[in-house]
This record gives C-alpha cells, sequence and structure tokens, in this order.
C-alpha cells in the first residue's frame, strides 16, 4: 500500500482547517491508515503555517516599533537644518511609548489566538498516532479501517476532575494543601488485523495537581502549584482460537486473560510517567509533560504491548 501520508507538504496542503477543527473538537470517526496519516500530517501543517504567521506578524510589529525608536533619534539633526523639519524628530519621540504599548499588545493576543487554536496537546497527538499507524498498517486487513475517537482539549477541567482532598507536606514552612486528581481520555479506538484479530485501545492523561501555600524564610505567604502527569496506554486484543492456541508456558498473572468460546481476550497495559522514565526532563510546575517522550519511543512500546499479547498464543499446526 503507498503510504500517501508520509509525503503531504504545503504545496499540496489543502483542508487541515477542517482537520484542525475536528480535532480541537473531538471526533470519532473510521478511516484507513492513510487517510489518518495525511488527516494527521494536514493537521501539524496547519500548526506550522499559523505559527510562521504568528512570527512573522509579531517581528513585523516589532521592526515598526524600533524604526519609529531609531526613527526619533536619527532625525534629530534635522532640527538644525530647518523648524519644519525638527517636527519629525519630535513626532517620532512622543509615538514610541504608544507603539510599544501597541507591539506589546498585538504580542499578547496573537500569542493568546495561537495558544487557543492549537493545544498543547496538538502535536504530540498528531504525530504519536501518525507513527503508530504507519507500523500497524502492514498488520491489517486490506483496505480495512482504523476506528478513532479523539479529545485533545485540557485535562486540568472540573468536568475531569475525578479526586478532591487536603495535602499535607512536610516541606518547611508548610501552612495547607489541596490536592486534585484529573482524568481524560485522549483517545479510544479499534481495527481488525490480518488473521482476524481485533485489537482495542485506550489512551489516557492522568494529572495530579497540588496547591501548596507556604511560609517562605522573610515570612511571607507563598501558594504554589506542582503537576504529576502520566499516560496509561491499554490494549486489549481478541485473538481468535480457530488460527491461534493458548501458549501453555506463557504465566498469564501477569497479563489480564480471559476467553470465549470464538477468542482469546487479553488485556495489557503501560504507563507512560515522565518522571520515573526520564526524571531529568521532569518539571513539576508543567501541566503536561508527554512531549518529554520521543515519538518512536512512544511508538515502539505500543507495538510491545501487541507482541506481548501474541506470545501468548501459538499458530495452530
Amino acid at each position: 500500500m503507498e503510504r500517501q501520508g508520509n509525503v503531504l507538504n504545503k504545496e499540496q496542503y489543502i483542508g487541515a482547517p477542517i482537520e484542525r477543527a475536528h480535532l480541537h473538537r473531538g471526533f470519532n470517526s473510521k478511516k484507513t491508515p492513510v487517510k489518518w496519516i495525511r488527516f494527521f500530517r494536514a493537521c501539524v501543517l496547519q500548526r506550522e503555517i499559523a505559527e510562521e504567521f504568528k512570527n512573522k506578524r509579531i517581528k513585523n510589529t516589532w521592526y515598526i516599533f524600533l524604526g519609529i525608536f531609531l526613527g526619533s533619534f536619527v532625525t534629530i539633526p534635522l532640527t538644525y537644518i530647518s523648524p519644519v523639519l525638527a517636527i519629525i524628530p519630535g513626532a517620532l519621540g512622543v509615538l514610541v511609548f504608544p507603539a510599544i504599548i501597541i507591539a506589546i499588545i498585538i504580542t499578547y493576543r496573537t500569542n493568546k489566538k495561537f495558544k487557543k487554536n492549537f493545544t498543547a496537546g496538538f502535536d504530540f497527538f498528531a504525530d504519536y498516532f501518525s507513527a503508530l499507524f504507519t507500523l500497524i498498517e502492514e498488520d491489517l486487513q486490506l483496505d480495512s479501517k482504523i476506528t478513532l475517537e479523539a479529545n485533545v482539549k485540557d485535562t486540568v477541567t472540573e468536568e475531569n476532575l475525578i479526586k478532591n482532598e487536603s495535602y499535607t507536606g512536610e516541606s518547611r514552612g508548610f501552612i495547607s494543601g489541596i490536592e486534585k486528581n484529573y482524568e481524560r481520555v485522549i483517545s479510544k479506538g479499534s481495527c481488525f488485523f490480518n488473521d482476524e484479530s481485533l485489537i482495542y485501545f485506550q489512551f489516557s492523561e492522568r494529572t495530579r495537581k497540588r496547591i501548596i501555600k507556604k511560609r517562605g524564610s522573610s515570612g511571607k505567604r507563598k501558594t504554589k502549584h506542582k503537576y504529576r502527569a502520566a499516560y496509561p496506554f491499554t490494549i486489549k486484543m481478541k485473538i481468535p482460537k480457530h488460527k491461534y492456541q493458548l501458549n501453555p508456558s506463557v504465566d498469564t498473572s501477569q497479563i489480564s486473560f480471559a476467553e470465549d468460546d470464538e477468542y482469546y481476550v487479553f488485556k495489557v497495559y503501560r504507563k507512560f510517567d515522565v518522571k520515573k522514565e526520564n526524571p531529568d526532563q521532569y518539571n513539576p510546575y508543567e501541566v503536561s509533560s508527554i512531549s518529554s517522550f520521543a515519538v518512536d519511543y512512544f511508538s515502539l512500546e505500543v507495538i510491545n504491548l501487541i507482541n506481548t499479547c501474541y506470545s501468548c498464543v501459538t499458530p495452530s499446526a
């Protein structure tokens, strides 16, 4: 199958605002791997184009301010040439303060609009699932479609709050604390492999937020917000009995196992936790830490979950 999703470029780019809108408001759809990869690539391109526009607008805004600021000094010699020309440096000098205020406002609003249109999870979602679907594409049935439901909205919201309790710390100057736990399903979906196995997957974000009030050495009270995020990825595989038989040497105590008349059913779990796996990159003041995991690392770890399920069976003779 030709993987056109990897060659989409800005010259071919079309319709990405539609893809971005779908990704932002969430969706539940079914597409072939190629179409999903093109969909995610279009999302990334839309962000790249918007970021170029944002940076260009901010740069031009500050160039204009810099021109006014420097012009107010460069034109000072004109005051010695003619009283009429002396108006120019004076006018430019008066414009310096309003110009810097306007430049700051434009920069703030432009960055705010960009952040609103492209959430923190925008890039990682598109990149990670593009890589994952590329890896499993050859294992799917011919023209098979992947069902995918997505939600890349913020996790730390009241609707995602699952626990709210007091927190007691032992650090010096501690006064009081609150611990809130949030959980959001980022995506879930399913697909059929070419051996008739059915795979379900779910990717979530769990975030712990601590609001800590403490007294500093100077006696002043301070409030800090600290976060820790983890990303569980769960896979449930239904492997057909008429094509496979259970491997008797597999220790099913390490894996969730069940069976029915037609399938062996396995459930495996992998939690991505940057504090445990990449402690040097952990920042307690950042809400999300998923970008600390490389795309290829994430994809291969998920493939390992699938292989773990297949290791529990052997092909029937």
